[in-house]
């Protein structure tokens, strides 16, 4: 697609509805943004809401009490120079029929001349919100009942143009993004949702009237890019700090017993030598299960061996000493 380039607006931008010869409106109608007409300045079916026939009216109503005012003028002769910018650009030829299309930012006509959309057209911003969508047309844009514009990845109505060479038509309970400028009339059927402008009257006569039948005109806003970071602010990085928890080391003491045909108290006097043969007591923290009869001496099932031979002897001999003592006690 061509490149587009957005089209400025000028005063005209305030406006949700600019008409050249006058607004109709049967129903319940909801406008946000201004309204006015130039340089006819004809209203029916704007009374206040409630009613049978109204309009209930977030802006500014520049027919009344002042019609044809300055401020409608400037607006009809911006909306001209918007019309100009937008036919000007230079277009990709694509299908009359809008529906079933996504299509990225570009400018578009088509070789018929006219637009029409019975189903959904898609327009894709990429990530951009100042993505331009730019539809020329020599003759009608015309939207069936089921036509609806679906805007995604950023792409916004207030980036979405429709330069109409004749008139606009709207069928009933269409969605329609964007501003429409067209060179005389806009008609909306009923419950049109209009995500945009509906600005009517374009041609040097300034004759266009804008029609509608409870709709809702709601004027499209870029949204604001979120604000820069304030120069020289530091990041600042969140840093975890694991510390090492240290592991308990628990000592078991095991309890030897000894079965032997004589009762001995066997006493280890601390700095005693150990039994011959035998390695030190307790020269290492024990490691893994604790078995029975561990004394946790270095040399694991032999040192217990040694020890438990070297108490025998030891308690032998205590029996002998016993023996001898008790013989000469008879002598």
């Amino acid at each position: 697609a061509q490149a587009a380039t957005a089209v400025p607006l000028g005063t005209a931008g305030s406006y949700a509805i600019l008409a050249g010869s006058g607004i109709t409106n049967t129903g319940v109608t909801t406008i946000v943004g201004d309204v006015g007409s130039s340089p006819t300045s004809v209203e029916s079916g704007f009374a206040a809401c409630p009613g049978a026939d109204c309009v209930a009216l977030t802006g500014a109503n520049h027919t009344d009490p002042d019609p044809n005012d300055a401020a409608t003028q400037s607006a009809k002769m911006a909306l001209t120079t918007a019309y100009d910018n937008a036919a000007g650009q230079t277009p990709t030829t694509i299908p009359t029929e809008l529906a079933g299309q996504t299509l990225a930012a570009g400018v578009y006509n088509s070789t018929s001349g006219t637009f029409g959309m019975t189903g959904t057209l898609v327009l894709d911003g990429a990530n951009n919100p100042n993505a331009v969508f730019i539809f020329q047309t020599a003759s009608t844009l015309i939207t069936g009942g089921t036509g609806n514009v679906s805007l995604i990845r950023d792409a916004q109505a207030c980036n979405v143009f429709w330069q109409v060479g004749s008139a606009a038509t709207l069928g009933a309970g269409s969605t329609l993004r964007g501003t429409i400028m067209a060179h005389d009339n806009i008609s909306l059927d009923d419950g049109v949702t209009v995500d945009g402008r509906l600005f009517a009257g374009e041609q040097s006569s300034g004759a266009g009237a804008v029609t509608l039948i409870h709709d809702t005109i709601t004027r499209s806003l870029c949204a604001a890019p979120p604000p820069p970071p304030p120069a020289g602010t530091a990041t600042a990085t969140a840093t975890s700090t694991v510390s090492a928890t240290p592991t308990a080391t628990s000592t078991v003491a095991a309890t030897a017993t000894t079965t032997s045909t004589v009762s001995a108290t066997a006493t280890t006097l601390v700095g005693a030598a150990p039994p011959v043969g035998g390695p030190p007591q307790v020269g290492q923290v024990p490691r893994g299960p604790v078995q029975t009869g561990d004394g946790s001496s270095i040399g694991g099932g032999h040192d217990r061996r040694g020890l438990l031979a070297g108490g025998i002897v030891g308690l032998a001999i205590a029996g002998g000493t016993v023996l001898v003592s008790t013989r000469r006690r008879r002598n």
